[in-house]
């Protein structure tokens, strides 16, 4: 069974994200190598690079052109995959803003600690007299991220529509009126768990390896995200359709009230849901989209529906209508 599920084409114009996200995020990464660069006739060779943290003493040099590498690489590809996200269509609803916060608050930081850490280097001929720009890094990394929140904000959430429910609902399990019945599994969220693992890794790597330590923070959040999102357990029992991350940290539920439907539907991430993982639609439809294929979705009221991937969905489909005939279920 397949629902029709209407969606913003991945090629529909979106000056908000252009105008208000990519283009002041390339222009700082820009604007930085040619500071720069304006600066590389002035500066020790070579420079000052790494820190220690208790003395403040230099610890690291190495050429001018090392640093740029080391921070404006990082920088141009966390831009190339913002715009990746967006050329697949990935970039909705919540997920849209969450993204172009993160992700553009973190090349703004990588770019902008060029400078900050060559401005004081500008006029020395010993890299070991460097100052720590310890300070001032921390400064960098509030504006960055007030600044990822503002391009979050101009970009704005373009939500998808809100799923329609079925014609042919999946007919109701049988229950004696006495009867309990619980449906419950367990599924690996690999979009989840890569998809926050492997950057959150990376960033950890970079903050460890290069004076930039700030990316250990973003890079401990996301593989923190990425783990506790990358197991789900599924229920559907007398109180309706419940959805947990690992640990219980994050639920989505729909309660099997009167008026509540659940049935069957062959989902395609891509197409469908313009993407993979938490999808945040309109109405406040919420997608738990792991991959392509079999999927219960529930629809509450007000139009809400909650959709997640997961096999045997007739059982718990038919448990769903089930419960929701009975008086006592709330």
């Amino acid at each position: 069974m397949t629902t029709d599920t209407t969606h913003r084409s991945v090629t529909e114009p979106d000056p908000r994200f252009w105008l208000g996200a990519f283009l002041p995020t390339a222009a700082v990464l820009l604007g930085a190598l040619a500071l720069t660069f304006s600066w590389s006739g002035r500066l020790p060779s070579p420079v000052a690079q790494k820190w220690d943290w208790s003395t403040q003493d230099v610890i690291t040099v190495a050429p001018l052109w090392q640093g740029v590498l080391s921070l404006a690489v990082p920088s141009a590809g966390v831009l190339i995959f913002l715009v990746f996200l967006k050329w697949t269509g990935k970039l909705t609803g919540w997920g849209r803003r969450i993204s172009i916060a993160a992700l553009a608050g973190i090349a703004v930081f990588t770019a902008a600690s060029l400078p900050v850490m060559l401005n004081g280097q500008v006029g020395l001929t010993d890299p070991q007299l460097a100052p720590d720009p310890r300070t001032i890094m921390g400064v960098t990394a509030a504006l960055s991220l007030a600044y990822g929140i503002l391009t979050a904000l101009i970009a704005g959430g373009r939500p998808l529509a809100t799923p329609a429910a079925g014609t042919t609902p999946t007919p109701a399990l049988e229950l004696e009126p006495n009867e309990l019945a619980v449906w419950t599994t367990t599924t690996t969220a690999w979009v989840c768990l890569l998809g926050g693992g492997l950057p959150g890794l990376t960033l950890i790597i970079l903050g460890s390896t290069t004076t930039v330590w700030g990316l250990a923070i973003p890079g401990g959040i996301l593989l923190a995200l990425g783990i506790t999102t990358g197991r789900w357990t599924i229920t559907v029992d007398h109180k309706g359709l419940t959805c947990t991350t690992l640990l219980g940290l994050g639920r989505f539920a729909v309660p099997a009230s009167p008026g509540a439907a659940a049935e069957v539907v062959n989902v395609h991430g891509l197409s469908e849901f313009l993407g993979w993982g938490i999808r945040v639609g309109g109405s406040s439809s919420i997608g738990l989209i792991f991959r392509n294929g079999e999927a219960l979705r529930v629809h509450g009221p007000n139009g809400y529906s909650l959709t997640v991937t997961t096999y045997d969905a007739t059982t718990a489909a038919a448990l769903f209508n089930a419960q929701t005939a009975r008086p006592h279920t709330t």
